[in-house]
């Protein structure tokens, strides 16, 4: 558990100096939390908005105005989302919001 807080720390905090630059936090998510983020998060191109994208990530049920201005079809959270957010919805709120403004480095190495 402490482990599972840990790293949702340094998704957060994580921030180096690395050659005179600043590199943002690398994050350890589990596939099914990158996926519900990014299907969301690609929303905003089409002008969903970033706290909109934020919502409905973390989102138990459909937001009654979901339909209204989305461009895609409602996504359920998954078990292993819940499982990964824990008890620690704050933290888990505030690493996925890094990850969407920065993305992860450790993926842009490899050119995903």
């Amino acid at each position: 558990m402490f482990d599972d807080i840990k790293q949702k720390f340094d998704g957060v905090y994580g921030w180096k100096i690395k050659d005179g630059k600043v590199v943002q936090p690398q994050h350890s998510l589990p596939e099914a939390v990158k996926k519900r983020a990014d299907y969301f998060w690609e929303m905003t191109e089409d002008g969903m908005s970033f706290l909109g994208a934020l919502e409905c990530i973390f989102a138990d049920e459909k937001p009654k105005d979901y339909d209204w201005g989305a461009t895609k079809d409602w996504l359920p959270k998954s078990k292993e989302f819940d499982d990964w957010v824990n008890f620690a919805i704050g933290m888990a709120q505030m690493e996925i919001a890094v990850y969407l403004i920065y993305g992860n480095p450790k993926e842009d190495k490899n050119g995903k």
